[in-house]
């Protein structure tokens, strides 16, 4: 803050930001007719049926602290470097905290969520949608939760695209504590944001508040793998609202962790996401020179037996998935089980991970 009225404006703002008696369209609504947060006070004050709202105005001196101590950037709805896409919904927070270096105003903004439990595929699916934007000024934005929001941060990281983590609680920790490092190394290109203040814990109904600044900051949403509750239908549903565009993979009709995906493309709500140039054509947004896309790799199906055959779809339907947990699906001798396994490794059809797991191999 450059001055001392500006500071004093920022406490206001703060203050009426964590109203409670407010909705967050009615707290913009007014901000916008009188221009300013400590007008808003001096009009609550002013007016008897407004007289007894109580303002938290220490909560947020002592947030002033706290934001300067860690170079944290409070951004209101009224300035100029408020995130220009979320400034457009009618329940944009008033305020925004930020803390990183990426520039949040870039040409192109994406969000990519979906379940903590995914499959192998869509890993694959993540990283050929983000290397397929590289030639692209974009960012990738998602919310740090485990799953499909931490691969989509890596390979954004990996891919040397900046990213944003939006989340649940206060600038003052990191929700889930695995992503710590993570978020750390966003900082440098990209960064985090919030609409809590410090001190604020990551209950479960700011959640869904998270997602709606998710959906706002970008133009296009895509829904990788869900079930028909959760987070990501939360979020895909608030951007169709906000009529940004929706996109969802199909996925497998009999798995779960489709059934979120294949509900928005029925519903007319999501738009099918097939590859990065598909979505790019539909986005009309400029297409690489070289386009690469992933090809599964395919097997003789005939090579296999039938039991072979139903072991490799359980594992694609629940990959990763325990050894244990296979052998209790279809009952088999453990010796017997463990050697369609290695003839499914060897063949490169499945692959063995962390923790005696295993899960389709993607080439």
């Amino acid at each position: 803050m450059d001055t001392e009225n500006s500071i004093d404006e920022l406490i206001y703002l703060i203050a009426l930001s964590k109203l409670k008696s407010i909705s967050e369209i009615d707290k913009k609504n007014i901000l916008f007719q009188l221009g300013s947060a400590k007008k808003v006070f001096d009009y609550c004050k002013s007016t008897e049926a407004l007289q007894n709202i109580y303002w938290p105005i220490e909560i947020a001196k002592r947030e002033i602290d706290f934001i300067a101590k860690h170079s944290i950037k409070a951004i209101s709805i009224l300035n100029k470097d408020y995130p220009n896409r979320l400034q457009h919904i009618d329940d944009a927070p008033l305020l925004v905290y930020y803390k990183g270096k990426g520039d949040y105003q870039l040409p192109y903004l994406i969000s990519i969520v979906g379940t903590r439990a995914h499959t192998k595929q869509a890993f694959a699916m993540i990283q050929d949608l983000i290397e397929g934007m590289k030639h692209l000024p974009i960012g990738i934005i998602s919310g740090l939760a485990l799953g499909i929001d931490t691969i989509a941060h890596k390979t954004a990281l990996d891919c040397t695209l900046p990213t944003w983590a939006v989340l649940g609680h206060g600038l003052d920790m990191i929700y889930p504590t695995q992503n710590r490092k993570l978020a750390i190394g966003m900082l440098e290109q990209g960064g985090l944001f919030t609409e809590f203040t410090s001190k604020t814990s990551p209950l479960h109904f700011h959640f869904p508040k998270r997602n709606r600044i998710v959906a706002g900051l970008s133009d296009a949403t895509i829904v990788v793998e869900t079930d028909t509750k959760g987070g990501s239908m939360i979020t895909a549903g608030l951007a169709f609202k906000y009529n940004r565009e929706v996109f969802a993979a199909p996925g497998k009709i009999y798995d779960p962790k489709s059934r979120g995906c294949l509900a928005l493309i029925k519903n007319n709500m999501a738009s099918i996401y097939h590859d990065p140039i598909h979505f790019l054509e539909a986005m009309q947004w400029p297409i690489p020179e070289k386009p690469k896309i992933r090809k599964q790799n395919q097997q003789m199906s005939f090579e296999w037996d039938q039991i072979t055959q139903q072991i490799i779809e359980f594992i694609d339907i629940h990959s990763p998935v325990q050894e244990e947990y296979i052998l209790e699906h279809f009952s088999m001798e453990p010796a017997a089980l463990a050697a369609k396994l290695l003839d499914l490794e060897l063949d490169g059809v499945i692959e063995r991970q962390a923790g005696n797991q295993y899960a389709r191999k993607i080439v």
